[in-house]
């Protein structure tokens, strides 16, 4: 098991559904781009808040899920051949929707009075209010 950091476009629309416990799920499906030609595409599983999150999604919307990587291999039905593929099961997801607030101001937007003097002395914090002082002529 990896643990990984993917990140992708969905390629349909998540489902949330019941398990027999009563809990959420959702499979997904996400193309992730890696410098190639083609993407891959890895499908992942989902529970509980997780799950919920990720079935709000449309298909189309960049999704980044964190969890334990597997790879998976198959018979494809149509022509009989051995396939191979990545799995995620999603601890932890992240979207554009869920993205509220804006980042605390730094710490020169927050306080007025701060200054970051540089190396010759000059200051750099758009609030200070001393003109320019300039010894220069034009």
């Amino acid at each position: 098991m990896i643990d990984a950091l993917i990140t992708g476009k969905l390629i349909k629309a998540p489902e949330l559904k019941t398990g027999q416990s009563g809990k959420y799920y959702c499979q997904f499906l996400l193309s992730v781009s890696v410098g190639e030609d083609k993407p891959i595409i890895v499908s992942g599983m989902a529970f509980t808040e997780t799950a919920e999150k990720i079935a709000k999604l449309q298909k189309g919307d960049a999704l980044s899920v964190v969890g334990a990587l597997k790879p998976s291999e198959w018979t494809d039905k149509a022509t009989g051949l051995l396939k191979h593929g990545l799995s995620i099961t999603a601890n932890a997801s992240l979207s554009a929707y869920d993205i509220k607030k804006r980042r605390p101001k730094a710490e020169s937007a927050a306080n007025p009075d701060y200054t970051n003097n540089g190396a010759n002395g000059a200051s750099s914090s758009r609030y200070d209010s001393t003109p320019f002082n300039d010894p220069l002529t034009f």
